[in-house]
């Protein structure tokens, strides 16, 4: 309930005090009052105008609230002003921070792509080690098994330098027999030459008649001839 303004207040404080003030005069003039209501009337009074005070001076405060309350609307007036001018600069920050949650959008979908590209590859790397696993376990048998080629072909090598040793000193025997023949054939040569000087002498004439006188006569081959008149061979 709305208070009274002030001035009616103390109007009807100022009647009431007179009321009072009239009706104590007037009663005690019929009769007289106890001094204890006079006192308490009294004080009642002394106490509403203490009160009638406190209104004043919280009336007083009111005014003063309500100045400070519209210098608070003028603050709150210049705090949208500064929050709308706040929005104006902010408005490139926001369009930027769009921008960018449409690049992290698309950022997202390359990253959804690059995950199931990233599975398809992992999968071919798997396939891939099974292979190479494959792979070098037949790697393995094919040098395991080049090993022992080897070792065969190593063996087959030692054998055919043995051979070859043994056929250098084959060679070096018929190369022995060789020379052996040679000697024989330049002897036997030099004996034919002997031969023939021999015969060209006449010295085949003397030989038949020596034959003939010790009767020397072969009768299958003929005459035989000395021991150096040898044929060539």
């Amino acid at each position: 309930m709305a208070n009274p303004p002030f001035w009616l207040s103390r109007k009807m404080f100022l009647f009431k005090v007179c009321r009072w003030m009239g009706l104590a005069c007037f009663r005690s003039l019929v009769v007289s009052l106890p001094n204890v209501r006079q006192k308490k009337l009294i004080h009642k009074l002394q106490k509403e105008k203490a009160f009638r005070e406190e209104i004043k001076i919280f009336r007083e405060k009111i005014e003063d609230f309500r100045e400070e309350m519209w210098n608070f609307q003028g603050k709150i007036r210049a705090f949208q002003g500064q929050i709308l001018g706040f929005w104006e600069e902010e408005r490139p920050f926001w369009e930027e921070e769009k921008t960018f949650w449409e690049e992290e959008k698309a950022f997202w979908e390359m990253e959804k792509a690059f995950r199931e590209e990233e599975k398809t590859f992992w999968k071919k790397y798997r396939i891939f080690w099974k292979e190479d696993k494959a792979f070098w376990k037949e790697d393995n048998a094919l040098w395991e098994r080049d090993q022992n080629l080897l070792q065969e072909d190593r063996a087959l090598w030692e054998e055919e330098k043995a051979l070859w040793v043994e056929e250098r000193a084959l060679l070096e025997e018929e190369k022995a027999l060789w020379e052996d023949k040679k000697s024989l054939w330049e002897e036997e040569n030099a004996l034919w030459e002997e031969e023939k000087a021999f015969w060209g002498e006449g010295g085949g004439h003397v030989a038949e008649e020596q034959i003939v006188e010790n009767g020397h006569h072969n009768v299958n081959a003929g005459p035989r001839l000395p021991a150096f008149s040898r044929n060539r061979g």
